[in-house]
């Protein structure tokens, strides 16, 4: 019989594998959550940003409107007026240092807390909307900039099992511009998909508040739907050094190949952070037990984010290694006289 070649099934990623090299690389490499730890710190103990003036100064010309007034009844105004004015108290412009795709890890940016122990932090309300546009928009920056240097020491404690600062400092300049593009670039689809869909349902809206409901609920369902493919848009500029349009592609490709493994992958990273979330919130903002839920919440995410690093290296071995199988010419056996 003639010499048949035989080539070798690439083994598929492995979810349990990926969550335990994860949370072991963290493990022995502690140190990658005291960025996230100083994030929170900031966000709780830091100054606050208020911009409480300006919006009660927009909510105070809204309510003198005759022509809003007219189209809403008093007491619904008054309420809207109410939980935008509630939460405008809350808004600290320090939180616009928690950035996605890339970015920091914090469990205060969506908790926003006002009080802390033994005391309030220190308030400054700015009212000036070109301020506040100037430094949100600078937190912005700062806070992909950072994010990009945690992502590369998440990536070489998870890949590598060790910390290289030279290689950090080397390639931390052109992943935060690929990641500053690639976040314009999804900032836009936003708009351009957000837009249109919100003046469609609000004329759907107008026949009725079930056929809005519905129409709410379904948008969501697309926006999840587009934004799936998605998920590891921002992986491949780290651990394969791509472009962020090469990232993109490698992401759609990889959830396609993947789709059952990625999702249950997914919901499982989910399960974990929301559910370890509840408990990092028991402490209230004024007691110093809730630096063991800031603790606890930087080094999950940071555990769940390595398993993400290497959970992509594998997957996207396997699905490039198993479209090349699929690809190249397949060989028939002969047999001989």
């Amino acid at each position: 019989m003639d010499r048949i070649e035989s080539q070798v099934i690439p083994v598929p990623p492995n979810m349990i594998a990926s969550l335990r090299t994860g949370f072991d690389a963290v493990a022995n490499q502690i140190v990658v959550i005291i960025i996230p730890i100083i994030i929170d710190l900031i966000l709780w103990l830091g100054p606050h940003l208020q911009v409480k003036t300006l919006v009660n100064g927009i909510l105070k010309a809204m309510a003198s409107s005759t022509e809003l007034s007219s189209i809403q009844s008093g007491d619904l105004l008054t309420t809207s007026m109410d939980v935008i004015r509630t939460a405008a108290e809350h808004i600290n412009l320090l939180s616009f240092l928690r950035t996605i795709p890339v970015g920091i890890p914090s469990l205060m940016a969506a908790r926003l807390p006002l009080d802390i122990p033994n005391g309030t932090p220190y308030y400054f309300d700015i009212n000036n909307l070109f301020v506040i546009s100037a430094i949100g928009f600078g937190l912005l920056l700062v806070g992909i900039i950072i994010g990009c240097f945690y992502y590369i020491l998440i990536v070489q404690v998870a890949l590598q099992g060790r910390i290289e600062f030279r290689l950090i400092l080397r390639d931390w300049y052109w992943a935060s511009l690929q990641v500053i593009s690639l976040t314009l670039a999804l900032l836009i689809l936003f708009i351009l998909i957000s837009v249109p869909s919100s003046c469609a349902i609000s004329a759907i809206a107008l026949f009725g508040l079930p056929l809005g409901q519905f129409a709410i609920f379904f948008y969501i369902g697309i926006m999840l739907w587009l934004a799936f493919p998605l998920l590891f848009s921002a992986h491949g500029i780290f651990v394969n050094h791509n472009n962020a349009l090469a990232s993109v592609q490698r992401s759609m490709l990889l959830t396609k190949v993947t789709l059952p493994t990625t999702s249950l992958f997914i919901l499982s990273v989910l399960v974990i952070s929301e559910g370890l979330e509840v408990l990092w919130r028991i402490p209230p903002e004024t007691s110093w037990l809730t630096l063991i839920g800031v603790g606890g919440h930087a080094f999950i995410t940071s555990a769940l984010l390595a398993a993400s690093f290497v959970y992509f290296r594998d997957a996207d071995r396997w699905a490039q290694e198993t479209l090349r199988m699929l690809n190249s010419p397949k060989e028939v056996p002969l047999q001989g006289r």
